[in-house]
């Protein structure tokens, strides 16, 4: 890891969302000890689901004496029934193009989709449930962080998240293109709750189509990085004697010079809005939830993030 990495990834610490993030599907029967998997913790599980009549063969350890004696009946004996919480596995795709590199304003797109990532592998290890990450570009899959505990996963995935060069390791596919549709083929057919974090600039219709199925099989959150200067370009006046010439980056990543005049501003502007209205209706479509997230924003963005995690069921 990079000297620089390290301080990076220290003050994106200081931006994550400390949030546990519910899920209706973690349990596939309200009865304790029943399922093809193991919960979490041993035991008949933390969430109390309500009461039963106690029968021969049942724990004694779970008798509900407070509820056996408001029933007043010495021939009944009730007790507690608890819904055993099942482990859950996620994972993380995020989207490193040469795209994501633009930032006018606090972050680049990158450095955005670093914080959500932390902040997913924050939330998921409250509950403990293990996360991988993929790191990918419009060309090609970069790097597969293996699924794990998140605490195991929390500074690998970010460290490639930051560190990953998309030309240079672009160049090692020979079938450049369809860099979402490579990645998310790495998944199996079990359910698993999956994050997509792009500016969703480099999809090709494979990609799309490969978002689509995606959805259909797991449960998929999209968050969308984008930046302001991507929206709307500034003001002339604020911008001296250069006013009416200004350098964007457009979703190559390569730089290109725009007039800077009224009608191009709105022209810019509609553009976007487009744009944008498009990627939302794709991504509705698919019943996918979706989140967009800006490079200006600070203490909002963290905010938009809890509220993410918080309403997700």
């Amino acid at each position: 890891m990079k000297a620089e990495t390290e301080s990076v990834i220290e003050a994106i610490l200081q931006r994550v969302a400390y949030c546990a993030i519910p899920v209706s599907w973690r349990t596939d029967n309200p009865f304790p000890g029943v399922g093809n998997r193991k919960g979490v913790r041993r035991g008949p599980g933390l969430d109390f689901l309500g009461t039963a009549l106690f029968q021969e063969g049942d724990d004694e350890r779970h008798i509900n004496w407070v509820a056996t004696a408001q029933a007043g009946d010495d021939d009944e004996v009730y007790k507690t029934i608890y819904r055993q919480r099942k482990e859950i596995k996620a994972h993380i795709f995020v989207d490193v193009s040469l795209s994501m590199d633009y930032g006018s304003e606090r972050s680049t797109k990158r450095g955005v989709a670093a914080e959500v990532a932390a902040s997913v592998l924050y939330a998921l290890d409250k509950t403990r449930d293990k996360v991988g990450c993929t790191v990918f570009s419009r060309d090609t899959v970069h790097e597969v962080v293996p699924t794990r505990p998140a605490r195991l996963n929390l500074i690998p995935s970010l460290v490639e998240i930051l560190e990953t060069d998309a030309i240079a390791q672009s160049q090692l596919d020979s079938k450049p293109g369809d860099g979402l549709s490579k990645a998310v083929s790495i998944l199996p057919n079990s359910r698993q709750l999956v994050f997509v974090v792009s500016d969703f600039m480099n999809m090709s219709k494979a990609d799309w189509e490969s978002l689509g199925n995606l959805a259909t099989v797991h449960d998929v959150i999209c968050i969308f990085v984008q930046d302001r200067r991507e929206r709307e370009l500034p003001d002339s006046k604020s911008l001296g004697r250069l006013g009416f010439i200004y350098r964007i980056q457009d979703a190559s990543g390569e730089s290109k010079w725009v007039y800077n005049n009224e009608r191009t501003r709105r022209q810019w502007r509609a553009n976007w809005k487009a744009h944008e209205a498009s990627i939302s209706a794709a991504i509705a479509e698919f019943n996918c939830e979706l989140l967009i997230l800006s490079t200006e924003e600070n203490e909002s963005a963290i905010v938009s993030v809890l509220n993410l995690f918080a309403g997700h069921g």
